[in-house]
C-alpha cells in the first residue's frame, strides 16, 4: 500500500461516494467545526480550524482506499477525519502510523479528538494523553495526544 499526500477534493469526492457508519463522515466542514465547539474546554484547539488543511491517501494498485486529514500549526499537529473502506482491513492504521513518519520533525505534539468508541484504535496509534467533555449534550469526546 502506498500513501501519499491528495488533494482535499479528491479525498472528498471519495469521501462521498462511501457509505459511512457515522454520519458526520458525510460533511468535512460541519466535522471540523468542533475545533470551534472544543474551544471552550481546550482553548489552544481552536488554531487548528484555521490551519492549512493536508491529506493523505492510501493508494493499492491506484485505487483510493482510505483518507486522512491534518494540519500543522506552530509546532503542533492536529488530526482526524480519517475515512478506510471498511473492506480493506488495516488501512487506517496504516495512515496513521505513515503520517508520523510523513511529519517526522514538524511537529513537538500530536492532538486528535475521537468518541469513546475509537480509544483503543488511537492508542494503538500511539496517543497517550486523556481529557473528556461533552461539545453538546450527546457528544462525548475525547482529546488525545502523543
Amino acid at each position: 500500500m502506498i500513501i501519499k499526500h491528495i488533494l482535499q477534493e479528491h479525498a472528498l469526492e471519495w469521501v462521498k461516494n462511501h457509505d459511512h457508519k457515522a454520519s458526520w463522515h458525510n460533511d468535512f466542514k460541519k466535522w471540523k467545526k468542533h475545533l470551534l465547539l472544543a474551544e471552550k474546554y481546550w482553548p489552544w484547539v481552536k488554531k487548528f480550524y484555521r490551519g492549512k488543511d493536508k491529506w493523505l491517501g492510501a493508494f493499492e494498485d491506484d485505487k483510493l482506499y482510505g483518507v486522512y486529514w491534518y494540519t500543522i500549526v506552530e509546532k503542533e499537529m492536529y488530526d482526524g477525519f480519517l475515512i478506510a473502506d471498511p473492506n480493506k482491513p488495516g488501512v487506517g492504521l496504516k495512515l496513521g502510523r505513515e503520517l508520523i513518519k510523513i511529519t517526522k520533525g514538524q511537529w513537538e505534539k500530536n492532538w486528535t479528538m475521537c468518541s469513546k468508541e475509537y480509544l483503543k484504535f488511537n492508542n494503538r496509534l500511539g496517543f497517550v494523553g486523556t481529557q473528556h467533555a461533552n461539545l453538546t449534550p450527546s457528544d462525548e469526546v475525547y482529546l488525545l495526544w502523543r
